[in-house]
């Protein structure tokens, strides 16, 4: 039921004060209950659900401003800021970007890469999400550090920047990293040096070729030491002849890292991959139409020449699609590395 304090706070506000405009809260509060029905949630995830619907509702309480001057009364229902929550990213962002600016060199390049993985792997990822995107996270580093080392590169470590995706545009699964890379590094003597080479300083094939080779050893180690789940369709990979198959086709494909785009100096860097560190899986904007039965979405379509489709799902398979990116609790979707490690900091 509703509190008293609820009440007497929403009495001084308009109906349309005390809402606003969140589709996606809209969605919890609609479909949440039936999908319940359906479907079984992890504690994190009832609890992310449970955040949604009440955000920015007086369901965690009131925030009062007054003006002694002019006797102004201004009234805001407070957000619950999850970090799966759309509606309460922007002022995180804005955190993160004033805290981040200070650690970066201004007038050096950084690049933007983006790690992916076989689309094969997603459903085994999915099933060992804290194994596997922590796994995805160390390959990706060791893979950048070790080659900018090399003399033939930068010969220094660089400061580097990770941040998690799990989502495609559709929601589908589609786990991914995006990396900010500094254009220089400290050297053994712990001198900043910067690269001499002229846009990207790796080859990208390298980059793949060392990122697979790390990946699939360390994920081959896991299997062999029973420490991967395999179930919810990837039962077959338990039989030894299925999962040697499957490591082979990994790694006859080719792994190359995307390189998206280049920065001079670390502002506009910096501001860049805090959309990408405070995304969640949708936006507010996507979301084109709630229905009683129906959500309608929209997305790009990268396979036909980045076209704008419109999607259209039941409620409950809309929050099935959304409630698979809640990552496990407690699990760091940024993480810093290289000379931006808490322990190479000054």
């Amino acid at each position: 039921m509703m509190s008293d304090a609820v009440k007497f706070y929403q009495s001084l506000l308009g109906d349309g004060q005390v809402s606003g405009t969140y589709p996606i809260r809209d969605i919890f509060q609609r479909f949440y209950p039936d999908y319940l029905d359906l479907h079984s949630v992890s504690d994190v995830q009832h609890r992310t659900a449970n955040c949604i619907a009440n955000c920015k509702t007086g369901g965690f309480g009131y925030n009062v401003s007054y003006c002694e001057e002019c006797g102004h009364l201004k009234i805001h229902a407070c957000a619950c800021n999850n970090r799966s929550c759309p509606n309460c990213q922007a002022p995180l962002e804005k955190k993160w970007v004033m805290a981040r600016n200070s650690e970066l060199i201004e007038g050096v390049a950084y690049y933007h890469l983006i790690f992916t993985v076989p689309h094969e792997l997603n459903n085994l990822m999915f099933q060992n999400q804290k194994l596997l995107y922590d796994l995805l996270f160390k390959c990706a580093s060791d893979t950048i550090l070790t080659l900018c080392r090399d003399s033939a590169y930068m010969g220094a470590t660089p400061g580097i920047i990770s941040v998690l995706h799990t989502w495609g545009q559709q929601l589908n699964l589609h786990p991914h990293l995006h990396t900010m890379v500094s254009g220089g590094g400290l050297d053994r003597a712990g001198q900043f040096i910067e690269t001499k080479h002229k846009g990207f300083i790796i080859p990208v094939q390298a980059i793949g070729k060392m990122f697979r080779g790390k990946y699939m050893a360390a994920l081959k180690q896991l299997h062999d030491t029973d420490k991967l789940s395999c179930r919810n369709g990837c039962e077959h990979l338990r039989n030894r002849y299925s999962w040697k198959e499957f490591v082979d086709r990994m790694y006859h494909q080719q792994w190359l890292p995307f390189v998206k785009e280049t920065f001079n100096g670390n502002g506009n860097a910096i501001e860049y991959l805090a959309r990408y560190a405070y995304r969640t899986a949708i936006s507010n904007s996507r979301i084109s139409a709630v229905d009683d039965e129906t959500v309608s979405f929209q997305y790009t379509d990268y396979a036909d020449g980045n076209q704008k489709k419109v999607k259209t799902v039941s409620g409950t398979e809309f929050l099935r699609l959304f409630l698979r990116h809640i990552l496990p609790k407690g699990f760091n979707r940024v993480r810093f590395s290289g000379f931006l490690t808490n322990s190479q900091k000054t």
